[in-house]
């Protein structure tokens, strides 16, 4: 089955850092420190994992074996405090909340390959200007019930006739 709706990945021309080597400034390392010597390892709960996080974004410090480092010398460990704070410090950046369950994905129009194939081959006659009016008043029909039959539940599509 071939998805009409697959696109290739956008790429980005923006220079990305390495965030296995980013730096922490003194000033960074000494705020780590300080915060987790607010918190006991042993006894970490999400509230304090959400605080520890939001401290740490807050001073513009993200995901890097040097944090990682660094919380590991005052005896925590960042991707449990990541974890523990729901995903919020491991790789997540400044995305976007994923979506709610269910919505994560679009409905789009699966067609077979030789469904495409020949859904190609009646567009491109229809536009050929080789056909007579009944003629492509007929592929055009015909190309409508393609669509209309691949449109996944609640359409993708409005096909007027």
């Amino acid at each position: 089955m071939s998805n009409i709706s697959n696109l290739p990945p956008i790429q980005h021309s923006m220079p990305q850092q390495n965030a296995q080597n980013r730096q922490l400034t003194s000033e960074q390392q000494q705020l780590i420190t300080d915060t987790l010597a607010q918190f006991d390892p042993d006894s970490m709960t999400e509230t304090d994992a959400l605080s520890i996080v939001e401290a740490f974004s807050e001073a513009g410090i993200q995901p890097s074996r040097a944090l990682a480092e660094t919380v590991a010398q005052s005896g925590f460990d960042a991707r449990s405090i990541g974890e523990l704070a729901g995903g919020q410090g491991a790789n997540q950046g400044n995305r976007p909340p994923p979506p709610p369950p269910g919505q994560g994905t679009k409905p789009s129009l699966n067609l077979s390959d030789e469904l495409l194939s020949e859904l190609n081959e009646m567009l491109n006659n229809y536009y050929s200007n080789d056909l007579s009016d009944e003629d492509k008043a007929s592929t055009l029909e015909s190309i409508q019930q393609i669509l209309q039959a691949s449109a996944p539940q609640g359409g993708l599509i409005n096909v007027k006739t």
